[in-house]
């Protein structure tokens, strides 16, 4: 069990250290990336970002609401190869339409990414919170653990 509760520690020092993440959603043609400011609850439970309603991401992820999102500590040198992580993180996407849940949003995006403020503010920007069911950690260029947010874990 001491791999699996490091390899939730590794997760969560990475939520917290990294400012961007990677949103993978689906279309009618394929799928679609898109780099999004992220916000990632304290217990792993789910992540948080903003958009604007007009968006082709938030178009796709409300027809198709099962998305993943990566997450990595990468710094574009050779060494990421072997020493880098990369996170997936698998679930289910949904707009934060009650008041509290938004201004909770807000807050926690804005707390993260201050220059955010004023676009968070605006009557066009959806809270999209992602619940994670699973994330899926690459480390070691190809060392894999799989840790399930219900349910259990393993290596693969």
């Amino acid at each position: 069990m001491e791999g699996i509760e490091q390899t939730r520690r590794l997760v969560e020092e990475l939520l917290r250290s990294q400012r961007f993440a990677v949103l993978a959603t689906e279309s009618e043609t394929g799928p679609y990336c898109s780099l999004i400011a992220f916000w990632a609850a304290d217990d792993l439970s789910h992540a948080v970002f903003a958009t604007l309603r007009s968006t082709r991401k938030f178009n796709y992820l409300i027809t198709h609401p099962r998305v993943a999102l990566l997450f990595d500590d990468r710094s574009n040198q050779d060494i990421d190869i072997t020493q880098g992580m990369a996170v997936t993180a698998t679930g289910t996407a949904r707009e934060i339409t009650s008041d509290e849940a938004r201004v909770a949003a807000s807050d926690g995006l804005v707390a993260k990414h201050p220059s955010l403020a004023s676009f968070v503010a605006s009557p066009k920007c959806a809270f999209v919170r992602v619940d994670i069911d699973a994330f899926h950690v690459v480390t070691h260029f190809q060392e894999l653990v799989e840790l399930r947010l219900h349910g259990t874990t393993g290596a693969g």
